[in-house]
């Protein structure tokens, strides 16, 4: 055995044997060293040990006391163990406490006195309509420690305080938070609250296993993913958040945009003859105009072409037989066709 150890273990025989009670201040520390055969050394190292588990109180200035000794004050080292496990043993820690907390309320329906049930009613009542989970969790704590307390037994109760470390009991009610079930557990408080209003100690049971089994379930749900945000096809607002990329499997893949038709080129204008063109049918797509070229009428000889007389030569021969004498040729090929004749 250690040094240190020994001397931890003398000092716990005078607790024991009553040599040191409650609130006793400790010999002097080289007098308390001689009466345990021990070097001042090891008695430091036993004191800061037993300091720590709060058996003793070390009063810088005034000296070394014993402690009260309460359950409660001794069980604070199990919430400090239970603070560092709360991570990797969180299952194991929700089933003591579902095997002790039950016990806890059907003694505690036997035995509440009317201030208890008047601290439950105000604990319950104080809970705002929009608690954060950080709320909820302290609400949570008050409420089972004053069953806890209200069962009449000390030791049950320190060690069930000791049980929940904070940051297990905050992360149970952001899981009910985060489904939106906040309401339904608090209507279980008000569940069991009734039963030990009461006095039914077996309803108080029932309902306190039903609770305690719940948030075991809530703490073993996995957390909710935060909704996905949908596309939009409009243009982006200042409100709007960026849309995260779907996976590549999930996308659908997007049809190429048709390539525009180029603009179609006019065809030239005929030199001569009439044109057609055709015209555009309503309510279809355009289509390429198409231009018809019209021979030319073929010209008829000098001889053959009907003339109309001139006004002022018309007055002068209005026989068509003597205008032809008055009409001059305008090409070679009409001079030579062209004969003049007299009239009958």
């Amino acid at each position: 055995m250690a040094v240190t150890d020994e001397a931890i273990t003398k000092i716990k025989e005078m607790l024991i044997s009553g040599q040191l009670k409650a609130g006793d201040r400790l010999p002097p520390e080289n007098e308390l060293s001689d009466q345990l055969g021990l070097s001042r050394s090891s008695l430091r190292e036993a004191v800061k040990a037993l300091e720590l588990i709060r058996v003793l109180d070390v009063r810088r200035g005034d000296g070394t006391y014993v402690t009260s000794l309460e359950p409660g004050l001794l069980t604070e080292t199990m919430g400090f163990m239970v603070e560092i496990h709360q991570e990797s043993s969180a299952a194991e820690l929700l089933e003591v406490r579902r095997i002790l907390e039950p016990g806890a309320a059907a003694h505690a329906a036997g035995r509440i006195d009317s201030r208890s049930v008047a601290a439950l009613h105000k604990c319950l009542e104080s809970v705002p309509p929009e608690a954060s989970a950080a709320d909820l969790a302290s609400h949570d704590f008050t409420f089972h420690s004053l069953i806890a307390r209200a069962s009449g037994n000390p030791y049950l109760a320190g060690l069930l305080d000791s049980l929940t470390g904070s940051a297990l009991r905050l992360r149970t009610w952001q899981r009910i938070t985060e489904a939106g079930a906040a309401e339904a557990v608090l209507g279980e408080h008000a569940a069991i609250l009734e039963a030990l209003t009461v006095g039914d100690a077996e309803l108080a049971r029932s309902l306190m296993t039903v609770h305690v089994s719940s948030a075991e379930r809530w703490l073993r749900r996995p957390a909710a993913e935060p909704p996905r945000p949908v596309a939009s096809s409009g243009p982006a607002t200042p409100s709007s958040s960026v849309t995260p990329a779907l996976p590549r499997r999930a996308m659908a893949p997007t049809p190429a945009p048709e390539p525009a038709a180029p603009p179609m080129a006019e065809a030239p204008p005929a030199a001569k003859g009439p044109k057609e063109t055709l015209k555009k049918a309503p309510g279809r797509a355009p289509k390429k105009t198409a231009t018809l070229q019209v021979p030319p009428a073929p010209r008829l000889p000098a001889a053959r072409q009907a003339r109309t007389p001139a006004p002022q030569i018309a007055r002068i021969a209005p026989d068509p037989a003597v205008y032809e004498l008055f009409a001059m040729p305008s090409t070679p090929g009409q001079k030579a066709a062209r004969k003049p004749r007299r009239p009958a």
